[in-house]
């Protein structure tokens, strides 16, 4: 199990710059734990990735810096959440020196192509039918996030629940929705295909 493994276990490993085929090794399979855990720090799956590539990065740069004998998955869950506020701040200072630009903004959002242009109508369409067979406490849940104003921590309140147990209950319904929706479009591309046989 990759949480009690440190760079000092298996034959041979005498430090890291003699185990950079184990750094690599522990590195790969960590990976999906790590995408897991930045997405919960953050709700964009892109953005969870690019984070995950960043954290990667820093990960090797630093992998001579990994201390032989400690715990290797809380080494790079502590560098990756890390990462996760550096970009954060970032993004709050883009803001504050972007905030006297909002009429260019305005303007610019103005602009967009409309969204019958950019989303795949077939995929809009698969989504919601994915949406409609969702249970209603988890339709709420998803209108609420995506459909108001309102914040995650606000509904928390109203629910008497963490703000953090309805962030994960929201990435499972994502997760859950984008398989949903590939598995819908699959089936309508089979019903349109003909058979060949």
């Amino acid at each position: 199990m990759i949480d009690d493994i440190s760079m000092s276990e298996g034959p041979g490993l005498a430090g890291l710059t003699a185990s950079t085929e184990r750094f690599e090794e522990l590195l790969v399979a960590l990976q999906p734990r790590l995408l897991l855990y930045i997405k919960s720090l953050v709700s964009n799956h892109h953005e969870a990735e690019d984070l995950l590539q960043r954290s990667n990065l820093i990960l090797w740069r630093k992998r001579e810096n990994f201390e032989p004998g400690s715990n290797f998955r809380a080494w790079a869950f502590a560098i990756a959440r890390l990462e996760v506020c550096n970009q954060l701040r970032q993004l709050r200072r883009d803001q504050r020196v972007f905030a006297d630009h909002e009429e260019d903004f305005a303007l610019a959002e103005s602009a967009r192509p409309p969204e019958s242009e950019i989303v795949n109508p077939e995929a809009l369409n698969a989504l919601r039918d994915c949406l409609k067979r969702l249970p209603s406490h988890d339709q709420e849940l998803v209108l609420m996030r995506y459909a108001t104003d309102r914040t995650l921590g606000d509904y928390a309140k109203d629910l008497n629940r963490r703000p953090g147990t309805l962030k994960a209950r929201l990435f499972k319904i994502r997760e859950n929705l984008r398989r949903s929706i590939e598995d819908e479009l699959r089936r309508r591309e089979n019903r349109l295909s003909p058979i060949s046989r």
